[in-house]
């Protein structure tokens, strides 16, 4: 078990009693937000991330508007499992590509949290339950929302260990937010069988032997609510039960979780079973041979996807980082570019290209790329310790520790990065500099309380 440990001083919030308001809620979620991405590893590959993204948006424009924006997160971890906090702000685990075979199942559990979020059930059970303080409220949702054996429990004290469960959601908030999710599936054009077979996949999980994860958990019970969905499904027009599913952007997702996310021997048994796209599971299966240093038999399954996919820029990125790993530059170049030009918004494949060019003495034309990709990835650790690396080399201290910093800062090393931060500081001579430190330790500082 995870403890937060908060002192009273450290979050000095407060909620009137009685009251919780949007502005409470922005500022619980913005906090909640940094509490999960500071303890619970996260995925950032663009295929992943946007493909959420993708399907949160086709969702949220079902929804009535909302007081904050909307957020979601892929957080690394093998439970079948989802999660809406204040304020907007959802993840969703890796779990979920691991065990739900069809884009409308993934689509059905997003729906569900989002439903919770539209009928504002969080905020309604703190205004009953009445916390006044954020920092003690910000330990129970952790616990409420993460704790149980489908993810680790993110606790403040014994007392709100005890207490998290009134926060617990409701049989009816649960009902409800099947109901409302199921409108939203609809509506966005997904198939509506998604969100029983995601009920079926849970059951059948549980009868194996495995848990039921939080979301799902509470009453009604999962028979009762696959029974109640496939009711209210077989009584919508054929048109919408008969809706052709195209699953070729979730296979993409699915594909990069199983391959490297999930334990080798599984991976492997997985692509072996041909569940995915013929190509794709070429693809995945070259990951994970790579994942397991059996780079001769890699190579020869890269090579196989290659000739049944040649231009598929996910394909051409792993090659090439996987031809770039064996100092092949020149071929790993070629499929970078590639990638890139066939899929300008994959930040992974110009980090990829940005590092080939350092490997062939172009140093001065990766940084500027680095820097770039940070723009758009601003979270990505192992990008500012690849350009942290290549800016000391180049002389410019202070610019290299604060990147270092930041990538400290987003691996949750709290030494390495109060190390990083105190040589920035001393490096740092114009107000441009100051500032940049300042923003930095803003950023750590939130980060701390929940190290």
């Amino acid at each position: 078990m995870l403890v937060v440990c908060l002192s009273p001083g450290q979050v000095h919030a407060q909620l009137s009693l009685g009251q919780f308001t949007v502005s409470d809620e922005i500022e619980l979620g913005r906090k909640f937000n940094i509490l999960v991405r500071s303890r619970m590893a996260m995925v950032e590959d663009p295929e992943i991330l946007g493909y959420t993204e993708e399907v949160l948006d086709r969702l949220q424009r079902q929804m009535p508007p909302q007081p904050f924006p909307l957020s979601v997160g892929v957080i690394r971890h093998g439970a079948l499992n989802a999660f809406a906090g204040p304020g907007g702000h959802v993840f969703v685990h890796t779990g979920l590509f691991q065990n739900l075979e069809n884009e409308s199942s993934f689509a059905g559990v997003l729906a569900h949290e989002l439903a919770h979020v539209s009928q504002r059930h969080i905020a309604s059970r703190i205004q009953k339950s009445q916390w006044v303080s954020i920092g003690t409220l910000l330990g129970v949702l952790a616990g409420a929302l993460l704790g149980g054996d489908a993810g680790p429990a993110l606790l403040y004290g014994s007392v709100a260990a005890g207490q998290s469960a009134m926060l617990s959601y409701s049989r009816e908030d649960e009902r409800e937010a099947d109901q409302v999710g199921m409108n939203y599936l609809v509506k966005a054009g997904f198939k509506p069988q998604g969100m029983v077979q995601s009920f079926e996949t849970i059951r059948k999980l549980r009868w194996l032997g495995g848990s039921m994860p939080v979301y799902l958990s509470t009453h009604p019970g999962v028979d009762e609510r696959i029974s109640y969905l496939r009711d209210r499904v077989d009584r919508m027009p054929e048109s919408i039960r008969t809706r052709d599913e195209d699953n070729t952007a979730y296979q993409r997702a699915r594909m990069l979780v199983m391959a490297k996310y999930t334990e080798p021997d599984k991976a492997l048994s997985f692509f072996h079973r041909g569940e995915l796209d013929q190509c794709l599971n070429l693809l995945g299966r070259a990951i994970v041979l790579d994942r397991n240093n059996r780079i001769n038999e890699a190579r020869s399954a890269f090579d196989q996807a290659l000739a049944c996919s040649p231009d598929d820029p996910l394909l051409l990125r792993e090659a090439g980082a996987f031809f770039l790993q064996l100092g092949n530059f020149e071929q790993a170049s070629d499929f970078l570019q590639r990638a890139v030009l066939n899929n300008p918004k994959d930040q992974m494949a110009l980090y990829h290209y940005a590092r080939v060019l350092d490997a062939t003495g172009h140093r001065e034309q990766a940084i500027p790329l680095l820097e770039r990709i940070i723009g758009h990835l601003p979270e990505q650790p192992v990008v500012h310790a690849y350009l942290g690396r290549l800016l000391g080399q180049e002389g410019h201290l202070f610019s290299a520790h604060l990147h270092l910093g930041y990538a400290a800062i987003y691996s949750n090393d709290k030494k390495q990065a109060g190390f990083h931060m105190q040589q920035a500081e001393e490096a740092a001579k114009t107000e441009q500099d100051r500032h940049a430190l300042t923003k930095q330790q803003r950023i750590y500082k939130e980060r701390e309380e929940f190290w």
